[in-house]
């Protein structure tokens, strides 16, 4: 009787199922986000964008006053600053874009999947989003990752339309959003351009073109790089690792799949072995950015899978079953300074992990929002913030509109000397800071303390007279938004390839 009901059930019915039960799962989880710290440091970008009237290769609000070369991508930025310059709270920007931008990428692959290879794979790949829960949160923290995902989904997408302008276009704008991910995809489209030989010229012309729109932002990393102190093994994120082994042996049988079959599915083969441009940051080749290749080619696998096999009912449950047991190799608290443990966890897929909201909320709203009101109470907009603790430093000053002497991204530091606690009109120390080591810095600089909640003790330093000065913008928002327009001529009217 099953499996005569699943026979009668369309692919497209399960595939929508599945988006709408992540959709519910991202709604149900509202009042717990924002809840990774990455979305401050965007915030805070953007409000250095607005005071500088544009774009900053500067970055004067962190590190304040000594500020660092700004190195990320702007178009993030410039997103969330027009909307908070149209009066949309930050809080509101956080939430809707760690809850609704994961989600807008599963539907527009799955989208993808469907129109170029069939309703049945793009089951698959719906299906393995909900695999891996280290990246289900990679989707929500690292938002300008995945907001440069859709748009190499839709990039590829136009590729397949023979759409080569709108296709350029859009992967140009994905160096414009992640540094990363947008080289990752340019590596897929010269390894496809190779797979596909038949379109190699159109294509050539096409990463050309995309290549001389990016070419500004390329050229202001490139000339940043003596600024950046660490790269990808060096970083802490290593100990982070979340291996999905069974997955990962699926996604291999995927990649030989896709090799065997290379004239039908050559761009699953280029996705696979572009991936290697992850392989410097283990931590995302494994566990996050990386994981969207795996995903794709362990759906190649699985779909092949159910056209070998008889039973095809018990397949597509043993498929449900291996998402709901999910074992991930997983490292754990360290031992010494230079090992980890490493341990099997079970349950550790996205759909369990959103079902049951785990993961830790940052966000407290009574107490940062009642702090970030005593900031902004007992501050000029040139002041400087600093914390303890760092990511406080960052939370508070974005919701304030206040530069932080604080910073993430350790990768470029300040570009001189720094000491936040004379350098800051405004302290905040956390409830973790030692009573005594707080009283000798309040005495010894005579702090005055003009606020205190659950979380945080909020001092003002009545003797400094240090402000940031925004420097002024490297592209000014009346030039961003002339060149956004041509952009959109071209998109829609004008075939240059």
């Amino acid at each position: 009787m099953l499996k005569d009901y699943l026979k009668d059930i369309s692919w497209d019915f399960l595939s929508k199922l599945l988006i709408l039960i992540f959709l519910f799962l991202q709604i149900v989880r509202w009042a717990i986000l924002p809840q990774f710290m990455d979305i401050y440091y965007h915030l805070l970008t953007a409000w250095g964008f607005i005071q500088a009237g544009g774009y900053s290769g500067w970055d004067f609000w962190q590190f304040a006053p000594a500020g660092r070369v700004h190195i990320y991508p702007p178009l993030f930025h410039l997103v969330l600053s027009g909307f908070i310059k149209l009066g949309v709270s930050q809080v509101f920007l956080a939430k809707i874009c760690e809850a609704g931008l994961p989600w807008a990428l599963l539907l527009l692959t799955w989208r993808f999947m469907r129109k170029n290879y069939g309703p049945r794979l793009a089951f698959f790949v719906s299906l393995a989003f909900f695999t891996s829960f280290s990246f289900y949160l990679s989707l929500l923290n690292h938002i300008p990752a995945t907001l440069a995902f859709i748009l190499g989904v839709l990039s590829l997408g136009e590729l397949l339309k023979h759409k080569f302008t709108r296709s350029a276009i859009l992967l140009g704008l994905t160096f414009y959003t992640h540094i990363g991910v947008s080289f990752y995809l340019l590596a897929v489209f010269i390894l496809y351009c190779l797979f596909a030989p038949e379109r190699k010229k159109d294509i050539l012309r096409l990463i050309l073109f995309a290549v001389i729109l990016a070419s500004p932002i390329i050229i202001k990393e490139v000339s940043a790089l003596k600024s950046v102190t660490t790269f990808g093994f060096s970083l802490n994120e290593k100990y982070l690792i979340q291996v999905k082994v069974l997955e990962l042996l699926l996604a291999i049988y995927g990649l030989f799949l896709a090799f065997k079959s290379r004239d039908k599915y050559n761009l699953f083969l280029s996705l696979g072995l572009g991936n290697l441009v992850f392989v410097i940051y283990p931590y995302r080749f494994f566990s996050a950015e990386g994981y969207f290749a795996v995903l794709l080619l362990a759906a190649l696998a699985l779909d092949h899978l159910y056209q070998r096999l008889n039973r095809k009912y018990v397949f597509i449950l043993g498929c449900v079953l291996l998402v709901l047991l999910s074992p991930t190799l997983s490292m754990v608290d360290k031992i010494s300074d230079n090992q980890r443990k490493v341990k099997v966890k079970f349950f550790d897929s996205a759909f369990m992990g959103m079902l049951f909201a785990r993961g830790e909320s940052l966000w407290h709203p009574q107490e940062y929002i009642s702090a970030a009101k005593i900031v902004k109470d007992h501050s000029a907009d040139k002041d400087i913030v600093f914390s303890s603790l760092n990511l406080t430093g960052l939370t508070i000053s974005s919701l304030a509109g206040r530069a932080s002497a604080n910073a993430l991204l350790p990768e470029i530091g300040p570009s001189g000397e720094l000491n936040p606690f004379i350098s800051s009109k405004i302290l905040v120390f956390t409830a973790l800071d030692n009573n005594e080591e707080v009283e000798k810095v309040v005495s010894i600089l005579k702090l005055s303390k003009i606020g205190e909640n659950k979380f945080f003790k909020i001092y003002e330093n009545p003797n400094c007279n240090i402000g940031v000065n925004p420097n002024k913008a490297s592209v000014p928002f009346w030039l961003i938004i002339s060149i956004s327009g041509v952009l959109i001529l071209l998109y829609k009217y004008i075939k240059i390839i």
